[in-house]
């Protein structure tokens, strides 16, 4: 489509965004489309829109304003006979004398600032809510560019990691949301995937009331639904990978999209290779001298071949869903611990007993030994190795007799648990007030 297609298809059109480029992020959409003297933004958009994010590029900045286009068509009706409708109240025969406030003349003569809603005139108007949008100084010639973001478009990543055995398999998938009764078209997309920061960018304050029927439920749903396009078979990932932009992940998504009102699209992402992988359960606690008890949780722990976005990602053990949870931002190469919750069949109790106590000429504790001990009860069918992180702080502590440790201390111990039965671990420490 040409540029010229597309921006009187934003101009003629009221639920169609005309963007030659879109750039989505995690919790908004940056919109390129050709810039043009003066553009017509439907309330179906513009209610979206982040009002201070508009600038133009390719030439020297221009002056950018806007107010709602239902103003222009008001002054027409300046000096116009019109009907002032109150609820409850009759009609009262008035005179439009000033439209930027509704100031209207009573044929009593007084005055008095109407509403909106408020008025019946006598030639059709146009619909409520639509903003025009001014540029000035700019030239088509120069192919200049606008640029704004809405909050109406936005995605997110989603992963399945598969599991069957030693085999892991980690799929992405890209979910293009899309909250608003617009429709985005563009021939060119790039995904990003990190943190960007924004100042707090309230919604445009519009002069006219937005009707109702342009007001999403509470739930944000506006109508739709989800699509799941698959990819063509033996055909390249839909979506590839562009590297890194300031620590931000920039990927390309070929072809183009369109993003109809209220849906949401799920796309192929990226397939990267999963190695190290390994199943394990876990317990962290912190030292004092109080026994304790409690469940192991579920650990599995991988590497990936590339850098990953945070999302959802759901673990399936031979094809059934184990854990739906939320993967932290991968960095390529480095590994990554997923914690799917408590295992009840396994539990352990944490007994701590003093052995010794050391005390100065005073009678002040000056060292306290301690014996610790793990013992871990599985009534699983598999064998479980189970990783302890004990983690104290002491200005001076020693762990099974090495040498003493200043500070913070982070003791890990490990143990196999076989299928149905016990095991157990214990480590010493001293500690010196």
């Amino acid at each position: 489509m040409h540029r010229t297609s597309l921006a009187l298809l934003l101009l003629f059109a009221p639920s169609t965004a005309a963007a030659t480029d879109l750039r989505i992020y995690p919790a908004f959409t940056e919109v390129q489309q050709p810039a043009s003297q003066t553009i017509t933004i439907p309330s179906a958009q513009w209610r979206w829109i982040q009002p201070n994010s508009f600038s133009v590029s390719g030439q020297t900045p221009a002056v950018i304003s806007w107010q709602p286009t239902e103003l222009d068509w008001l002054r027409t009706q300046e000096g116009k006979r019109v009907t002032w409708v109150q609820a409850g109240q009759p009609a009262v025969q008035a005179v439009l004398e000033r439209a930027d406030d509704l100031l209207l003349q009573l044929s009593t003569g007084e005055y008095v600032n109407a509403q909106r809603s408020d008025l019946a005139f006598s030639e059709k108007p146009p619909v409520q809510g639509s903003v025009t949008l001014r540029l000035s100084s700019v030239n088509p010639a120069n192919n200049s560019t606008l640029l704004y973001r809405t909050q109406a478009l936005f995605w997110t990543p989603r992963y399945e990691l598969n599991l069957n055995g030693a085999a892991a398999n980690l799929a992405a998938l890209a979910h293009i949301t899309n909250i608003s009764d617009q429709v985005f078209t563009a021939g060119r997309v790039d995904l990003f995937g990190g943190s960007v920061q924004q100042q707090y960018q309230p919604s445009p304050e519009l002069m006219m009331p937005i009707p109702a029927s342009n007001v999403p439920p509470e739930n944000g749903n506006v109508g739709g639904g989800t699509v799941m396009v698959a990819p063509t078979a033996g055909a390249p990932n839909q979506i590839r990978s562009l590297g890194e932009v300031q620590g931000l992940q920039r990927y390309a998504l070929p072809g183009g999209l369109t993003v109809g009102r209220g849906e949401s699209r799920t796309l192929p992402f990226l397939t990267p290779q999963v190695r190290d992988f390994i199943r394990y359960a876990n317990v962290e606690s912190y030292f004092d001298a109080q026994n304790r008890s409690g469940q192991a949780s579920r650990q599995y722990k991988f590497t990936s071949s590339q850098s990953l976005p945070t999302g959802l990602v759901d673990v399936r053990e031979s094809g059934l869903l184990v854990g739906s949870v939320l993967l932290p931002a991968v960095q390529a190469g480095k590994s990554v611990d997923l914690n799917l919750g408590a295992d009840s069949e396994l539990r352990y109790e944490k007994t701590v007993k003093r052995t010794a106590l050391e005390k100065d000429a005073k009678g002040q504790v000056v060292s306290s030994t301690y014996q610790v001990t793990y013992n871990f009860v599985s009534t699983k069918t598999t064998a479980t190795r189970v990783n302890v992180r004990e983690q104290l702080d002491g200005r001076n502590v020693s762990v099974d007799g090495q040498a003493p440790q200043n500070g913070q201390v982070v003791l890990n111990r490990q143990v196999s648990v076989p299928a149905g039965r016990k095991a157990s671990l214990a480590f010493k420490l001293e500690i010196v007030n």
